[in-house]
């Protein structure tokens, strides 16, 4: 086992923001436009561009950047698992993390991370600039250990899916249940 080492992310990470795509909205577009409301609903809340502005590549971060005060899109990430199906929309970035990074780590790491959430004052809309988030400062294990840690997280995130589909399917025998016994 190593030393974490203290780093700014620019130091694992390249940074560039996203652009403007209202011009280019179609119901029927070939790209997902990756903005604030698509990475805060885990990608249910879609828009499609028939053109692909600014592309998101497989293992790159998509990070939002701005938000309105206590709001709950600020600082969420996205990992992009397919290359060219998303195009990065203006106020959200697109993290690229270097090859001595494990990506999904990195995707964890930044998550909400209280670091980005103290840049809202809870008063006018948050803006996170390019120095902000390159300036975030954080301790990084080795790859080895970050695909150790990656690892982990992708097994408690699929229990966590799986628990709550149980749970779903359990709501909805106690429905059937109750319907039935007042029928």
């Amino acid at each position: 086992m190593f030393d974490w080492e203290q780093r700014k992310l620019y130091e694992v990470a390249d940074y560039r923001n996203g652009k403007a795509h209202e011009q280019h909205i179609y119901i029927h577009g070939n790209y997902i436009v990756v903005n604030s409301k698509f990475v805060s609903t885990s990608g249910e809340a879609k828009k499609y561009s028939d053109k692909l502005i600014e592309p998101l590549m497989k293992n790159e971060i998509a990070f939002v950047l701005s938000d309105v005060p206590n709001g709950k899109a600020l600082a969420r990430t996205f990992l992009v698992k397919r290359s060219q199906k998303y195009t990065l929309n203006q106020r959200v970035a697109g993290i690229t993390p270097h090859p001595n990074m494990n990506s999904y780590f990195l995707f964890i790491l930044m998550n909400r991370n209280p670091y980005f959430l103290k840049f809202d004052d809870g008063v006018g809309q948050t803006n996170l600039s390019k120095k902000d988030v390159e300036q975030f400062n954080e301790n990084y294990p080795t790859k080895r250990e970050q695909q150790k840690i990656g690892e982990i997280f992708v097994k408690l995130d699929s229990l966590l899916t799986l628990q709550h589909q149980r749970l779903s399917k359990l709501n909805e025998i106690k429905k059937s249940l109750l319907q039935q016994m007042f029928i």
